[in-house]
């Protein structure tokens, strides 16, 4: 389990990464239609402002209360940011987002106008909240109060904009109402949390009649999502692994749902069972959230929703790494070390390491491991509280120069990651599919980038990238 201190650590990262990167130009209206719309990445967006009122809810409510207060301020100071981000993004485009290009549609502007309006002082009032400022109390008085009607408003946004941006290329509209239902659901689980919160609390009357309702939706919702709805337009899943992940939510939602159920009720519910349902929330949030990426790679048109963001991050944030004398010195001292080697003197040195692994004794990997270069990597990476969770660097021959991780070979001419980048000399950037890591519980996608000498602009070797796909969706 990640510790809070991760957890913040993770949230301001991410936050970070897109904050700096939606400060890059946007694409020109040409390039987006020479490319693609954002059209899943806009309807997903759009879902989420309404998940993040919900949370800013909740959260609310607990540090209010003193419930979890450390936890509640990280989770405020994140939500706030995430949706300053999403509602630029929607507004202006934003390439780290999937997002090609600023918004054009009259009805989805006005939309964002209206979401902007309602939070404004939702806004201020975290600030308030987050860092300690004087009238705490007020603040989170108008976060209960104005929330629904930021509610309401990003309601009619993902309406909007899943209207606007349904089409047979990119996202049908049987796709976008999936989209648009399973990104309705983490909403649903922080809006419960918030509810028990009320009830505890005394902060809203009728808290316990609307935590039944919510109830109600996100059962029938999810039943929705796992089995099908075809009368109301909502396809069985598309494949089996999209059916697992809805399995294992409806496993996690039916496990809360007795004290929920009890709540419901009338039975008084404590500030155990608030923190409690809080981490559940988050807990379905996560879930969800794979539910979410499954239907963006599962559907037309996902290759650029995660290409996009990605080869911007890697050109406007990973290449910074490649500027690092440290790195750039070990490639080119291996470079001359092994200016000799044959492709037999390789291949053995690959075998070398890959029985090394089975072994207690690896004095090759540990050699590399032990590398200054090896432990920069490693600290840069921890930078990303798993963000990039590995990246190894490698010579003019495709062996390995420096990592962060022990990788499962030495050698990686043989693959696309160092023969699209260094080894046609082309210079490009090469994004590897999309795979689930059973390790880190996420989509992962690999990004590899070539490493120039930067006094001659030589190319001299190449690096790889392993990325949480899902933060940058």
């Amino acid at each position: 389990m990640r510790t809070q201190t991760n957890l913040k650590k993770k949230l301001c990262f991410v936050a970070a990464v897109c904050a700096g990167l939606l400060a890059q130009p946007s694409v020109t209206p040409a390039m987006a239609e020479e490319a693609f719309d954002g059209s899943k990445a806009r309807v997903n967006l759009s879902s989420k402002l309404r998940m993040i009122t919900q949370q800013v809810g909740s959260a609310s409510c607990r540090l209010n209360a003193g419930i979890g207060s450390d936890a509640a301020i990280a989770e405020l100071s994140f939500a706030r940011d995430e949706f300053n981000t999403i509602m630029n993004g929607l507004e202006n485009g934003s390439l780290a987002l999937g997002i090609p290009s600023a918004e054009r549609s009259r009805v989805v502007l006005t939309s964002l106008q209206a979401v902007q309006e309602a939070w404004e002082p939702i806004d201020a009032a975290v600030e308030t909240l987050i860092t300690n400022g004087a009238g705490k109390v007020r603040a989170a008085e108008i976060i209960a109060a104005d929330n629904m009607n930021l509610l309401d408003a990003t309601n009619i946004l993902a309406s909007d904009v899943s209207g606007r941006y349904s089409n047979p290329h990119e996202l049908t509209q049987a796709d976008a109402m999936a989209l648009n239902i399973a990104g309705r659901q983490p909403m649903l689980g922080h809006q419960i949390a918030k509810e028990v919160c009320g009830i505890v609390t005394a902060q809203d009357a009728s808290a316990t009649e609307n935590l039944g309702r919510s109830l109600d939706m996100y059962s029938v919702s999810l039943n929705a999502l796992r089995d099908g709805m075809l009368d109301a337009g909502v396809n069985p899943p598309p494949n089996d692994v999209i059916k697992e992940e809805l399995a294992s939510v409806s496993e996690t939602w039916q496990s809360s749902k007795p004290i929920l159920d009890a709540i419901r009720g009338g039975m008084k519910p404590t500030a155990e069972n608030v923190e409690a349902l809080a981490g559940v929330s988050s807990a379905l949030m996560t879930d969800m959230d794979n539910v979410v990426t499954l239907y963006m790679l599962a559907t037309p048109g996902q290759e650029d929703v995660y290409r996009v963001p990605l080869r911007a991050y890697a050109e406007q944030q990973l290449s910074k790494w490649l500027e690092n004398d440290e790195l750039i010195d070990a490639v080119k001292k291996q470079n001359k070390a092994h200016e000799n080697l044959t492709q037999a003197d390789i291949d053995q040195l690959d075998l070398d390491w890959r029985a090394q692994r089975k072994e207690p004794n690896k004095p090759l990997i540990d050699d590399l491991l032990g590398r200054s270069a090896s432990s920069w990597l490693r600290a840069q990476q921890a930078e990303t509280a798993s963000f990039v969770t590995e990246v190894f660097a490698m010579d003019n021959h495709g062996l390995n120069v420096a990592q962060s991780v022990e990788t499962s070979d030495y050698w990686q001419g043989d693959e696309a990651k160092w023969k699209q980048t260094y080894g046609n000399g082309s210079g490009d950037i090469h994004i590897s599919e999309v795979e689930y890591d059973e390790s880190t519980g996420s989509y992962q996608s690999q990004v590899s980038m070539p490493i120039k000498d930067p006094a001659t602009g030589e190319l001299i070797g190449a690096i790889t990238f392993g990325v949480n796909v899902q933060s940058l969706l």
